[in-house]
């Protein structure tokens, strides 16, 4: 999003004008088709990393912006849902990563009957459709999926 906003004069915009908002919300809408329809497992992205954060790519992705309009760029169809992401560490160097992420309203809709817990459904990205629009975010052995829910802690700084 921000290689395509890098492509416009953002600060001759009012920080929370329309047209700032505007641009920032169409670059996202467009970084987030792309992330969609290409990110996956490396060894099998249709367009490498390199080839969406190049700056040709990009201008083209930049000029599909209307100033005039909002556009649907196809960035998947908006769900219903949400995550709750808890960590904590002591000092004696204990942590926890805890996340619990209801995708599309109830998530899997499976609740746990003696606690009434609601199991999640973050999977629902990968595809086990061979003719999908998403072939490379197939679930195959040995291949890693797309996927947003990442539960890691930093736990060493470096100085630069």
């Amino acid at each position: 999003a921000l290689g395509i906003l890098s492509h416009f004069d953002l600060a001759s915009h009012k920080v929370d004008s329309a047209d700032s908002q505007h641009l920032q919300i169409e670059a996202m809408k467009l970084a987030f088709a792309d992330t969609y329809r290409y990110v996956a497992d490396p060894r099998f992205m249709e367009l490498p990393p390199e080839q969406m954060l190049d700056p040709a790519y990009l201008a083209s992705r930049a000029k599909l912006i209307d100033m005039n309009k909002a556009q649907d760029f196809k960035a998947g169809n908006p769900v219903k849902g949400g995550t709750i992401y808890l960590t904590a560490a002591d000092e004696n160097g204990m942590m926890i990563s805890f996340i619990q992420s209801n995708f599309m309203g109830f998530g899997s809709g499976v609740v746990e009957p003696t606690y009434g817990i609601s199991l999640q459904n973050r999977g629902h990205g990968f595809s086990t459709d061979l003719q999908g629009p998403n072939p490379a975010n197939l679930v195959l052995p040995g291949k890693r999926p797309f996927q947003t829910i990442i539960p890691a802690f930093v736990t060493k700084t470096v100085s630069l």
